[in-house]
């Protein structure tokens, strides 16, 4: 009986223990809409105004506040719930680590203050005017929902727990509605299934169920897509926009010969004009200076100068001029100038796409653990160093390949997951913070929880020689 009252005691402490952290989550979150306010960026017209480029989820996430609370009251309660979803996934996070880690309160808090120091910095250090978590943009909530999506497959890696399965497939199809950019959950998703049911543990049956409830979140998130443009618009659609960001990327390393891979005289006339007018403002790949992380700065300074200084203005005065479509027509006839200008290009010489992917991609994952400069650069290949080092040493200490052990299935899933969108990302687009500080906090909870078992693992060693020698 005093076993069993002594049992219940812990866990009460435990709990009250737990519960403080939450209310300093709580406490740090909240600080900041009520310190900054709602934050209106440069993207949030098109979120407010349920741009047709957009995905549904934080359009209609917005709506729904505007409904509840009207036009002029609506924005306060949108950045307290996106704060309170920061707590949450912060504490729930925080709380994982210490579940599966022998209790550890170290670990618990260790968790906590790194998913606390991504918003400092973001909001102090990178001196931006506000955090993303009270700002009008889809990483308010697209930060959370992402730690939140980890914290449900690690779980279902180690327990195989149908609820957790449910949670992971949740707010995967969350993430794909709130931007395009998280279609890499599907991949990470993909990666890990395969890893454990395929490479580690040859279950191929599960690894077909896994495979196809995945490919089942690509295709209701397609049709979500398709609901909400009928809603909005009338009409079924996904959203447009999505053909500009590849096209970029290759006016920015074509060259005056690739025009002469268009046999459409209009796309002709297209890239003539477009890749004029960059190399007139010095935005290709010619102009840039040496070096990978000069490289990855000049093209993306030259990104959006191309897209929207030159690609829409040309594609879309010619799209007005040309025909009368309304919103819904000139959009879909400008993806497929778009779509079409991209096959095409993709004719040309590989050699300065390589380079541009290859030092885009490696600003992603400096990008994901630090940021992009002469000494946060070495101390990022240190960081992956010492990550990767301590996860083959606990491997083969503890002979843990083909189990499910818990630090080393958290290690797979979040360096999976930077490894994943440093690739997709750097492929689409340039790697700014905004689109790579997804993982940054979860990294330092696993490197975190990695150091705690090599002392662990220390530690124990000695005292086993020190009781030998006695």
């Amino acid at each position: 009986m005093m076993r069993i009252d002594g049992r219940e005691k812990r866990k009460e402490r435990w709990d009250k223990w737990d519960i403080c952290l939450f209310a300093a989550a709580l406490g740090f979150y909240l600080f900041f809409p009520f310190y900054d306010g709602p934050f209106l960026a440069k993207d949030t017209p098109s979120y407010v105004t349920m741009d047709i480029t957009r995905e549904p989820l934080y359009p209609a996430f917005l709506w729904l506040f505007r409904r509840i609370f009207g036009e002029a009251g609506y924005l306060l309660p949108v950045v307290i719930v996106q704060s309170i979803l920061a707590a949450y996934a912060a504490w729930k996070l925080a709380v994982t680590v210490k579940q599966y880690k022998d209790g550890s309160r170290l670990l618990e808090v260790l968790s906590l203050c790194f998913q606390f120091g991504v918003t400092f910095l973001c909001r102090f250090v990178a001196i931006r005017s506000s955090a993303y978590t009270n700002s009008i943009m889809t990483e308010g909530l697209g930060l959370s929902l992402y730690v939140l999506f980890v914290i449900q497959l690690y779980k279902y890696i180690v327990e195989e727990k149908a609820v957790n399965l449910a949670g992971t497939v949740c707010f995967a199809f969350l993430l794909v509605n709130l931007r395009k950019q998280m279609l890499v959950t599907l991949c990470l998703m993909a990666a890990v299934f395969i890893l454990y049911y395929l490479i580690k543990e040859r279950r191929g049956k599960k690894l077909l169920l896994l495979l196809g409830m995945t490919i089942g979140v690509f295709l209701a998130c397609r049709f979500t897509d398709r609901l909400y443009n009928y809603w909005v618009r009338g009409v079924w659609i996904e959203h447009c926009g999505n053909s500009m960001g590849m096209l970029c990327t290759l006016i920015y390393t074509s060259g005056e010969e690739d025009g002469e891979l268009f046999d459409d005289e209009v796309l002709k006339g297209f890239y003539e004009e477009i890749s004029a007018e960059a190399d007139r403002q010095g935005l290709k790949i010619d102009y840039a200076p040496s070096g990978w992380v000069e490289l990855s700065s000049h093209y993306a300074d030259s990104y959006d100068a191309i897209g929207y200084g030159i690609i829409n203005p040309v594609v879309q005065g010619y799209i007005a001029e040309q025909y009368g479509y309304g919103e819904v027509d000139a959009m879909l006839q400008y993806d497929a100038y778009c779509n079409a200008m991209a096959k095409t290009l993709l004719g040309q010489e590989k050699g300065d796409l390589i380079r541009v992917y290859a030092a885009n991609t490696w600003k992603g994952f400096v990008n994901s653990i630090a940021r992009v400069n002469r000494y946060l650069n070495i101390y990022a290949i240190a960081a992956y160093a010492l990550y990767l080092g301590l996860y083959i040493v606990s491997v083969r200490r503890r002979g843990c390949w083909a189990k499910r052990d818990k630090s080393t299935v958290l290690a797979e899933i979040v360096l999976g997951g930077i490894a994943v969108n440093s690739m997709v990302v750097g492929a689409m687009i340039f790697c700014q913070p905004r689109y790579m500080i997804y993982g940054m906090g979860l990294f330092y909870t696993a490197l975190s929880v990695l150091v705690y078992d090599a002392v662990k693992e220390w530690s124990n060693r000695r005292t086993d020689d020190e009781k030998d020698n006695r």
